[in-house]
């Protein structure tokens, strides 16, 4: 966690409380559930906080004296009980209850919005910087185009906005996607909170990409997307796409988002011609 949570003095008040109603647990048990309330902190609430926004995020996690409760009833000891037909109703209704629940976090977690568009993009290397450039097609799309470099690496970054209240977390690519540059060393990075990016702005001035990356929920990241150029196009021809197609765990589940991003990327040739190092394949 970074060291302005910790030091909120809401959070410090939550966590000390915790510690307390945890006491009587397994220290394994514990431990797990502190890290668990930590982690969650961490990727919700960032550097700076308000303090209205500290106290929501502490509202939702629950009392402290509840989770304890709760981590105590799954997790510990059982007292042994004559199993009669006065057990049977109560465990087939406990069980009932159980799916239900199972069901019911399952569909909140599908039905959780997929990561969207934020309005900020640019190609990630200078050199594609300072070549591309952007046309409106007939049908209304904006095309950024850059000439290819084969066998050397490309990519682009986008923000994107998280408007589900579940934080999800990026894994990489989809096992299917494919750039406008093949599938050779393809890498997904997103960035921690930045202000500037939360803001709607883009700027990479002492900004960090990790993989895997968590967005909490409603806030906006910067998402990197590089690969190896290895198709092969003529002179005249190019691949692009406006596609994201991400693996993103939510809540305890992974699935397949596709992000169709504001503007076409383009790679047009033609492309250095096949060589010992496979540069065009």
């Amino acid at each position: 966690m970074t060291s302005t949570t910790p030091g909120h003095p809401l959070v410090r008040a939550y966590l000390g409380e915790l510690a307390t109603a945890l006491a009587a647990l397994p220290p394994n048990r514990a431990n797990e559930l502190m890290d668990q309330i930590t982690t969650h902190l961490e990727d919700t609430l960032p550097p700076g906080a308000e303090e209205q926004e500290v106290a929501e995020v502490l509202r939702r996690l629950g009392q402290p004296a509840d989770l304890a409760a709760e981590a105590a009833g799954r997790g510990g000891p059982r007292r042994r009980r004559k199993l009669g037909p006065p057990w049977l109703p109560w465990s087939v209704s406990a069980l009932i209850a159980v799916v239900v629940l199972g069901a019911g976090y399952l569909i909140a977690v599908e039905s959780a919005p997929a990561l969207q568009p934020a309005g900020s993009s640019i190609w990630w290397y200078p050199i594609d910087r300072s070549r591309g450039v952007w046309t409106n097609e007939p049908t209304g799309e904006s095309v950024s185009s850059v000439p290819i470099r084969s066998g050397q690496m490309q990519g682009f970054v986008v923000t994107v906005i998280n408007n589900s209240d579940w934080t999800q977390t990026i894994l990489g690519p989809a096992a299917d996607y494919a750039t406008p540059g093949g599938l050779s060393d393809i890498q997904i990075a997103v960035t921690r909170y930045n202000r500037d990016i939360e803001r709607g702005g883009l700027t990479f001035d002492g900004v960090t990409f990790t993989t895997p990356g968590s967005i909490p929920p409603h806030q906006i990241r910067a998402v990197r997307v590089l690969w190896r150029s290895t198709t092969c196009y003529d002179k005249g021809t190019s691949g692009l796409t406006d596609l994201l197609a991400l693996a993103v765990r939510v809540g305890g589940i992974t699935r397949t988002e596709a992000v169709t991003m504001d503007g076409w990327w383009r790679l047009t040739g033609p492309s250095s011609p096949p060589n010992a190092h496979n540069e065009c394949v």
